[in-house]
């Protein structure tokens, strides 16, 4: 491992921007990923969709947002009704849990898992924001979480306001802060994610020439 990771994780400056990939989309926890449930109910052949392109077909139906806010809820219901799978699904998030000195995550995940296994106190709105105290363990959900459903980012409509907020609001200039001052360790990404590249797309532009 680089040298540069280890000495930031020893000072508590390392931070961790969690993908899909750790949680409850990672292979040996089902089957078949979100994506793949929505395409089968659409009937959707086509897989060259992005995921929020796929997720804007699901919610121009008819209560299109609020059926896929229920798909979303029951998919981590199933996951909880078995012990096993939801062992599976947060052996990323237990292995954290005893790491003390990583104190800040960044995620694009929905599920609270960082909350229940890591103590991890979510910042997801910014009112959230104003009482995060930097030397309690936190977790920045750029696209929002289950618990607070009106904060889901999903679909392409979603993407164009998160990168807005991003771009001009509070959470987004603590993205920055984030990405410019400390070591970060991107894990839980595929590098064709529709969010994954959005993301890169949102720190090349800040950050252009470094």
């Amino acid at each position: 491992m680089p040298k540069e990771v280890i000495e930031a994780a020893k000072n508590g400056e390392l931070v961790l921007f969690c993908g899909a990939g750790i949680s409850t989309e990672n292979k040996t926890v089902l089957p078949f990923s979100f994506y793949e449930e929505v395409q089968d109910e659409l009937n959707v052949k086509d897989n060259n969709l992005s995921f929020s392109e796929l997720m804007q077909l699901y919610c121009d139906k008819p209560d299109g947002r609020v059926k896929l806010i229920k798909k979303i809820k029951n998919r981590f219901n199933y996951i909880h009704s078995f012990p096993e799978i939801e062992n599976l699904a947060t052996r990323f998030h237990k292995e954290l849990a005893e790491q003390y000195y990583i104190r800040t995550i960044i995620t694009t995940n929905w599920d609270t898992y960082f909350e229940s296994y890591c103590a991890a106190t979510p910042i997801v709105t910014p009112a959230d924001y104003r009482v995060w105290d930097e030397n309690d363990r936190s977790v920045l959900k750029i696209h929002g979480s289950i618990s607070n459903i009106g904060s889901i980012i999903a679909t392409q409509d979603d993407y164009e306001i998160c990168a807005k907020n991003l771009e001009k609001g509070i959470i987004g200039s603590e993205l920055k802060r984030l990405l410019a001052k400390k070591i970060v360790v991107f894990i839980g990404f595929s590098f064709g994610d529709d969010d994954f590249t959005q993301i890169m797309d949102f720190i090349q532009s800040e950050f252009e020439g470094f």
